[in-house]
């Protein structure tokens, strides 16, 4: 049979029968070997996310208080078999448990793990291919333990911290991973919110459509989310004085927290802080209910604590008739608060002691309230002391003091802290000021030029492939530079106007503090006498208070013009503060000064018709000027400007106090 099929066959069609049988045997090899990758490419994915998930745990249960104890962890940390590992997942994973361990153990609680060497950037290139997200999440938590060990001042940090993460940025956008890309701006948004909080802000607008909300399954990824972020953009916008916005990011956070059954009082502060400064205050008294109600459903007294200073705060911003009466009867007896301690994870205020130095405020004598007020400033100062972002523990304290030295009738030290408030806002990024510049351009900005070089490249490309001529090629390339150079040319242009024009406040055309400085210190080191003036409006908040924050932007915009009509060239204007204000003038004596000033103030108060109010009123202000020649601490200029307008705001206002820089030495003010 074989040999009578063979001599019937031809023998070509033999020869295409046996090629055919090897091509088919050699497909079902190459598929059953693309099935066992496959089948590998997803363990590898399902052993990434479990162990990302336990650096997850790791980083945000270890010790909290409804997390998980040291045993816990260990137990955790021997279930994975991690120690043992040496895949290239392995070493990265115990890379990043090394350094989370350094800042996170004490002396009685590590992580029972060794370290021998720390994973190469081939082992984190072989998770960046297993998924994009989860390594640019987890690559984040290594950039910010590692600095945090390395460099202890937050200061020194930052200036590690913030490169890093944006270059991880960078190394995200080549993905075009949208979420991948998220993580890494929301990461860099939380460092850059100590030194800038627009900057943090654009990261985080910039991240928002693109993060996910929290999932358990795949938690380092997804613990920077959604809520989260909208609570940062509120703490952000409050900051910045932006209230209306914060309250829409605090209801996002209410609403998601109520719908996963997660919310709690303690996440009612932020949008009733709004509405007190909006002076919503109905409003305001409904998140107190239901603030009131969340506590009464988890049964928790730290809770039931924490609305009650929350009905209490409004009471203390409202101030209407009977309301001190309420605040009286809310906090007169609070001895079965005792021993009550809030969560020590959450950048709370000292509400037991913010309550007895309330009452004590309104009914206590002059020793307790020093004593209670004592106390409750050494509680904050310990919680800043103690926490990696301490801003806004500062500015609530003196935000909080201010409001009880004018429940007291303490109005000069409610004064004092007032300023003490606006000093820190105005100023946030405070001994971190050299962090500004870090050569760090436009994230947005920087993303459209991208683009735009990236499908200029695509189109060259295409061309590429349609020409067969050199001459054409060269032809090509040299459009593309042109193109290029017209690009980058734009690109220089649209920077420097955008660096321009974030030098000036939009409100009063006056320059920032640091773009003031910048102008005036060659000035100021000539042989010429000039002068430096502090300019404070007087009862600006009284204004604010009783008219509106609408008018109060009138009057300062009116300020700022009747000033810039007056003032020459060689003079400059800056916004020193909220209702403050710095004025320097070239080759000026003390006694044209005080003729111009007074021009100005007759001016300003010449003007009693606002568009946004039917009441008419005049502002004025008080000055004081010191005359320099040749000086160069600016720093002793201002503070004796300071000095000076001080003693023109206590001898009734409206007054412009002058002296000489060597005078004000002599005196020993």
């Amino acid at each position: 049979m074989n040999k009578c099929f063979s001599c019937a066959v031809p023998p070509f069609c033999y020869y295409f029968f046996q090629k055919a049988l090897t091509c088919l045997f050699a497909l079902l090899i190459t598929l059953t070997s693309v099935n066992a990758v496959a089948n590998n490419v997803l363990s590898e994915e399902e052993k990434f996310r479990q162990l990302g998930n336990l650096v997850n745990t790791i980083m945000y249960m270890w010790n909290s208080p409804s997390g998980l104890s040291d045993d816990e962890i260990t137990k955790l940390i021997l279930a994975s078999e991690i120690q043992q590992d040496s895949s290239e997942i392995g070493k990265v994973i115990k890379t990043v448990l090394y350094h989370l361990d350094g800042s996170l153990s004490t002396s009685d609680s590590k992580i029972p793990l060794d370290l021998a060497e720390e994973a190469s950037p081939a082992d984190w290139a072989y998770l960046k291919n297993i998924n994009v997200s989860r390594y640019i999440a987890l690559k984040a938590v290594f950039i910010m333990y590692k600095t945090a060990n390395a460099h202890l001042d937050t200061g020194e940090r930052l200036e590690y911290s913030i490169p890093l993460l944006y270059s991880l940025k960078q190394e995200a956008l080549k993905t075009s991973d949208h979420h991948a890309v998220a993580i890494a701006s929301i990461w860099l948004a939380m460092e850059y919110s100590e030194i800038n909080q627009m900057k943090a802000v654009v990261e985080i607008e910039y991240a928002l459509p693109f993060l996910k909300h929290i999932d358990l399954e795949n938690g380092l990824e997804t613990s920077l989310n959604k809520r989260m972020a909208h609570s940062w953009l509120a703490d952000a916008y409050t900051t910045l004085n932006d209230y209306s916005r914060a309250v829409t990011h605090q209801q996002f956070v209410i609403e998601d927290s109520k719908e996963h059954d997660i919310a709690t009082s303690y996440v009612y502060i932020g949008v009733i802080n709004s509405l007190n400064h909006l002076q919503r205050f109905d409003d305001a008294f409904t998140m107190v209910d239901e603030a009131e109600q969340v506590s009464i459903k988890k049964q928790s007294a730290p809770q039931t604590l924490f609305s009650l200073w929350l009905k209490v705060s409004v009471f203390l911003h409202r101030d209407e008739p009977n309301d001190r009466e309420q605040i009286i009867a809310l906090t007169e007896n609070l001895s079965h608060f005792e021993g009550i301690a809030l969560p020590t994870n959450i950048n709370l205020l000292p509400v037991l002691s913010a309550l007895k130095t309330t009452y004590l405020a309104l009914e206590g004598s002059d020793a307790e309230f020093k004593k209670a007020m004592d106390t409750l400033t050494s509680d904050f100062n310990s919680q800043a002391k103690h926490s990696s972002y301490s801003t806004s523990i500062l500015l609530s304290k003196h935000a909080l003091l201010s409001d009880l030295y004018r429940l007291r009738g303490d109005f000069k030290n409610a004064l004092l802290h007032q300023h003490e408030y606006d000093f820190i806002r105005s100023q946030p990024n405070g001994s971190y000021a050299h962090l500004e510049e870090l050569n760090i351009d436009s994230a947005l900005q920087r993303d459209i030029t991208i683009n735009i070089l990236q499908e200029m490249a695509r189109l060259k490309d295409k061309q590429n492939l349609k020409l067969k001529a050199d001459r054409f090629q060269a032809l090509s390339f040299a459009l593309v530079a042109v193109m290029s150079t017209f690009l980058l040319f734009w690109f220089w242009r649209r920077q420097r106007s955008r660096a321009k024009a974030s030098e000036i406040d939009d409100l009063t055309g006056a320059l920032f503090r640091r773009a003031m400085f910048k102008e005036i210190a060659k000035p100021m080191s000539n042989k010429i006498a000039s002068c430096l003036v502090l300019i404070d409006l007087d009862h600006f908040k009284q204004i604010n208070d009783r008219y509106g924050h609408v008018v109060g932007d009138e009057v300062l915009t009116k300020f700022g013009q009747v000033v810039r009509q007056r003032i020459r060239k060689t003079d400059k204007f800056c916004r020193y503060g909220g209702e403050e204000f710095l004025l320097y003038l070239h080759d000026t004596t003390e006694e044209n000064a005080n003729a111009l000033l007074e021009d100005i103030k007759i001016s300003l108060e010449s003007h009693q018709n606002w568009s946004n109010t039917e009441a008419t009123f005049s502002a004025s202000f008080s000055a004081g000027v010191i005359q320099v020649k040749g000086e160069r601490n600016i720093n002793k200029i201002i503070k004796a400007c300071d000095n000076l307008l001080y003693r023109a705001k206590s001898t009734g206002r409206g007054k412009i106090e002058t002296m000489s820089f060597t005078a004000y030495l002599n005196e020993n003010i």
